[in-house]
């Protein structure tokens, strides 16, 4: 699976969606997303419009993990999940050097977190997404 891929299975993609935690487990080469995703729709009833459902996001065969600092001026200091958008890596996010040591087939995107004005990036072979049961 892909992250274009998720999204599209979405109701609204990863749209509003929040970083709720994040697990990088370096023995299985793995990083879980815990994330919660906005479900509700604008069509939907107005008690059900912000509805938010949590899920996790688990890329596997994870060789690249990167989290730029974040900018002084933002909010960074403040507790709580975190709001993102995420993308394909914009080619130099990454050194080339780096790149260019990986196998083929890996994937790498960027999720810029809007609270903290700054990027997380990672390079990946697969990913998986199911909901947490609540």
């Amino acid at each position: 699976m892909t992250l274009e891929q998720l999204e599209e299975e979405l109701p609204n993609g990863l749209h509003d969606a929040q970083i709720r935690s994040i697990t990088r487990n370096f023995e299985n080469d793995t990083l879980t997303l815990e994330v919660r995703i906005l479900t509700g729709l604008y069509d939907d009833p107005p008690e059900k419009r912000s509805a938010y459902r949590n899920g996790s996001i688990t890329f596997i065969g994870v060789k690249v993990f990167v989290i730029e600092t974040p900018d002084a001026s933002s909010a960074f200091l403040a507790r709580g999940a975190v709001y993102f958008i995420a993308s394909r890596t914009e080619p130099g996010s990454i050194p080339a050097q780096v790149v260019a040591k990986l196998a083929p087939g890996n994937n790498m995107y960027s999720f810029f977190i809007l609270d903290w004005h700054s990027n997380i990036h990672l390079a990946a072979l697969d990913m998986t997404f199911g909901w947490q049961h609540e």
